[in-house]
C-alpha cells in the first residue's frame, strides 16, 4: 500500500548535527523564526538535483539533531502530500514505506545543508547574491529544454570495466583491482591525484584507452602539457586543435531555448562562465550588465547568424553606456581575449560532441585565455549533455555511455568554482556522461565544491603532499598520501567502500 500523508501524522524527522547548524546558520542570517524554514529550504535545493545516488544516508547512531514533526516541517496534510510526491519521484522504486521516507528526507536535508553553505560561499556571503543565484536555479531546472527525435545523440551499451592502471594489483592481496564505470548504482566519474612524475596522467591515459576498446565513446580533453594528443588522438580518431592558431569548431553560445525565461537562464550560466576567468569575483554591477549583454545577443541570435565572443563584447560596451559605466577591468579583459579567434560557430553542440576532439591549452597564453576555452567550452557540453534524455538501463543496472571529458591540470578550473563543471559532476550521470579530473593533490579540490569527491566512483592518489584533512575524508583515518612507493597509490572504488592500496604501474610495465 502506497505512503500517504495521513501515515505521517505522527512521524518526526531529523539529520545529522552538522546539517543542523549549517541551516540555523542560515536561519540567522535570513531572519527567520521558525527552524524548519531553512529546513524546507535545504531539502528543496537537494530535490533540485535529479541523481539520488549520491545521497548519503544518515546512519543510526550517527550524532543526529533535534527531530521536528512532520506537521511543522511539512505542513498541513496537502502540503505534506506534495512533499512527499517529490521525494517519491527521486525515489525510483515502488513500495516506499514510512522509515524509507524518513531517511529520504534526513539524507536531502543533509545534502541540502552543504549545497545551500556552498551557495552562500559561492555569492560572497552577500544576501542579495544568494537569493538571486537560487531564484536562477529554481528557474533553470523547470526550463532546461530536452533534446528529441534526430537531436539525441547515440549511447554505448557495453559494460565497461576497467583496470586501475597497466598492473592493477592490490598490494596486499595481489587481486587484480578494476574500476566498473558503468556499473550498477555507482558513479562513473573518476579523480586521479599525484604530484609531478608520479604517474597520474599516465595512469589516466591508460584507463582511456581502455575505455575507448571497449566503447567507441567520443572524448573531449583538455591538454596542457601538449602529450594527449599523441597518445589519444589515434585511438579515439580525435582532432586536436590549437586554439587561437585553430579555432575550437564549436558554436559555443548556442542554446535550446528560445522562450525568454530559458534565454535568459542561459545567459546567465554563459556571464558565470565569461565572469570566472578572472580570479576576482565580479561585481554585482558587472554580472547584471554582463548577463543582459549575454542575453541581448543570445535573443538576437538566429540559425542565419549565430553569436560570437565579439558580439557580447559589443554588447557590453553598449550596456556600459547606457548605464553611464565606464570601461572596466571586465570588459577590458572581454576585449582583450576577443581579439583572438578562440571559437568558430561552425559545428553544433551536437556535431561538435558527438566526435572526438583535444584541445591544446596554448602555454604562452595568459591564464583568462585559458580558462575562458574551457570554461565556455564546459558550459557548451553541459547543456548540451544535461539536455539529453537519460540513457538507457539494463536490467542489470548498467548504464549506457555517451560521452567522456578528460580535465588535465583540473584545479586550474576547480579554483573558479564553474557551475557547468558542478552540474556535469552531479548531473551527468544519468545522461551517460563521464567526467575524469587528474589534478595534483586533494587539496585542489578544497574550497572548489566539496562535493566534487563524494561525487567520485573512483578516487587515486599517487604520493604527494597534501593536508591530512581532504586525505582523511577520502580514504579514511590513518592513510598517508606520502606513504605509496613509485608506481603505488592508494585506490578508493566507491562500490567497495574501502580503501586499497595497489601498483597502479612499474618501470617493468613500460
Amino acid at each position: 500500500m502506497a505512503l500517504r500523508p495521513e501515515d505521517l501524522g505522527t512521524a518526526t524527522f531529523r539529520t545529522t548535527r552538522a546539517a543542523d547548524e549549517i541551516c540555523n546558520k542560515l536561519t540567522s542570517r535570513l531572519g527567520w523564526k521558525h527552524r524548519y524554514v531553512a529546513a524546507r529550504l535545504a531539502i528543496a535545493r537537494s530535490l533540485s538535483l535529479e541523481d539520488t545516488q549520491e545521497l548519503s544516508v544518515v546512519q543510526d547512531g550517527e550524532d543526529t539533531a533535534t527531530p521536528i514533526r512532520c506537521m511543522q516541517l511539512f505542513g498541513e496534510p496537502v502540503d505534506c502530500g506534495v512533499w512527499l510526491a517529490l521525494i517519491n519521484q527521486r525515489y525510483g522504486e515502488h513500495g516506499m514505506d514510512k522509515k524509507a521516507f524518513q531517511s529520504l528526507v534526513a539524507a536531502h536535508w543533509q545534502r541540502g545543508a552543504q549545497l545551500l553553505k556552498d551557495d552562500w560561499e559561492q555569492a560572497g556571503q552577500k544576501m542579495p547574491r544568494f537569493l538571486s543565484h537560487l531564484g536562477e536555479l529554481a528557474s533553470l531546472q523547470g526550463e532546461v529544454p530536452t533534446t528529441t527525435g534526430s537531436d539525441v545523440a547515440p549511447t554505448i551499451t557495453e559494460r565497461v570495466m576497467l583496470a586501475v592502471g597497466e598492473v592493477a594489483r592490490d598490494v596486499r592481496s595481489d587481486e587484480r583491482v578494476e574500476f566498473p564505470l558503468n556499473g550498477a548504482g555507482g558513479s562513473p566519474h573518476m579523480a586521479i591525484m599525484g604530484g609531478v612524475g608520479s604517474g597520474k596522467t599516465r595512469t589516466a591515459v591508460q584507463m582511456l584507452m581502455s575505455l575507448r576498446e571497449q566503447a567507441a565513446v567520443p572524448l573531449l580533453a583538455f591538454d596542457f602539457k601538449g602529450d594527449l594528443s599523441t597518445r589519444l588522438a589515434s585511438a579515439f580518431e580525435a582532432t586536436t586543435v590549437l586554439p587561437p592558431n585553430n579555432p575550437i569548431p564549436l558554436d559555443v553560445l548556442h542554446v535550446l531555448a528560445t522562450d525568454d525565461t530559458g534565454l535568459r537562464t542561459a545567459a546567465a550560466r554563459i556571464r558565470d562562465s565569461v565572469g570566472a576567468v578572472k580570479t576576482r569575483s565580479l561585481s554585482g554591477i558587472q554580472k547584471e550588465a554582463l548577463r543582459e549583454a549575454v542575453y541581448q545577443v543570445l535573443r538576437t541570435a538566429s540559425s542565419d547568424r549565430a553569436a560570437n565572443l565579439d558580439n557580447v563584447a559589443e554588447a557590453l560596451q553598449v550596456e556600459y553606456e547606457e548605464r553611464g559605466r565606464r570601461p572596466d577591468e571586465l570588459s577590458a579583459t572581454l576585449n582583450e581575449l576577443t581579439q583572438f579567434r578562440l571559437f568558430e560557430p561552425e559545428l553544433s553542440p551536437r556535431d561538435f560532441f558527438g566526435r572526438s576532439w583535444i584541445i591544446q591549452l596554448p602555454q604562452d597564453a595568459s591564464e583568462e585565455m585559458r580558462r575562458l576555452i574551457i570554461n565556455l567550452t564546459l558550459d557548451a557540453l553541459d547543456r548540451w549533455l544535461n539536455a539529453q534524455p537519460d540513457a538507457p538501463m539494463d536490467e542489470e543496472g548498467v548504464r549506457a555511455l555517451r560521452h567522456v571529458t578528460l580535465l588535465d591540470e583540473a584545479h586550474v578550473i576547480l579554483e573558479t568554482k564553474l557551475p557547468a563543471l558542478a552540474n556535469l559532476i552531479r548531473m551527468s550521470r544519468s545522461k551517460g556522461g563521464v567526467v575524469m579530473l587528474v589534478s595534483q593533490s586533494p587539496d585542489d579540490f578544497v574550497g572548489a565544491d566539496d562535493s566534487y569527491l563524494d561525487n567520485m566512483g573512483m578516487t587515486l592518489a599517487f604520493n604527494t603532499q597534501a593536508r591530512p584533512g581532504p586525505s582523511r575524508r577520502i580514504f579514511g583515518d590513518g592513510v598517508s598520501l606520502t606513504s605509496p612507493q613509485i608506481g603505488e597509490a592508494l585506490c578508493r572504488i566507491r562500490a567497495e567502500a574501502r580503501t586499497r592500496k595497489i601498483v597502479a604501474w612499474s618501470h617493468s610495465s613500460e
